[in-house]
């Protein structure tokens, strides 16, 4: 099957989202409005949403208690059986198909991709490609066009970018007043570089106006 659009949502869990979360992003909770906009429209418009979510245990090399270091360890977050690891209620979906991180046979893709609701990749690093199934659903759904939004730009989102460029003719639109970033410096010079490698930008309102579909 081949799929015109689909939407990336990017970690969109309360850790991240909330003022009180273990790990939380500044500012993310401004994104709240567009991201429920965003998930209602791509609900109305029978828009497959995929995306990511950290599902941690103690023993993830990621989880350091002591001594994180904020760039290959973090202190524990998003953990399993937590409240912290869960969706905000603006993107959550009671539909919602969870892939954990171990390799799927082909026919439970395929029979997941012809179900409904979002699909999302739980990951026990920041990279949601670490998900092996990642790559064979994508495979699988043949989209042309992908809308990211999400948290954060320099972690979790780079990864999703980064990832997605490698599948060659895919367009990549970043909404771009439905992101945060933990370092507003490098979040900016990634969204330069990302622009120079071809990303394109949107507004919230944009994709709501069918910008995304029209091009």
């Amino acid at each position: 099957m081949t799929t015109d659009v689909i939407f990336w949502d990017v970690d969109t869990q309360k850790d991240f989202m909330d003022p009180d979360g273990k790990l939380y992003v500044s500012g993310a909770e401004n994104l709240k409005e567009n991201l429920a906009k965003l998930t209602q429209f791509a609900h109305i418009s029978k828009i497959r949403i995929l995306g990511t979510v950290d599902y941690h245990s103690d023993t993830d090399p990621e989880i350091d208690s002591e001594n994180p270091d904020f760039s290959n360890t973090f202190p524990p977050h998003c953990m399993q059986n937590d409240s912290g690891q869960e969706k905000i209620l603006e993107t959550r979906s009671d539909l919602t198909n969870w892939i954990d991180p171990i390799t799927y046979p082909d026919d439970k893709i395929k029979e997941i991709v012809e179900s409904k609701g979002p699909i999302i990749f739980r990951k026990t690093t920041f990279d949601g490609f670490s998900n092996p199934n990642v790559i064979p659903f994508i495979g699988e759904i043949k989209p042309k066009k992908v809308v990211v939004y999400g948290v954060a730009i320099d972690y979790c989102v780079k990864t999703a970018i980064e990832g997605l460029m490698n599948f060659g003719d895919l367009e990549i639109y970043l909404v771009i007043d439905a992101i945060e970033g933990a370092n507003e410096e490098n979040s900016l010079k990634l969204i330069e570089d990302w622009i120079q490698k071809g990303v394109k930008t949107v507004t919230t309102e944009a994709v709501l106006k069918g910008y995304v579909h029209a091009i």
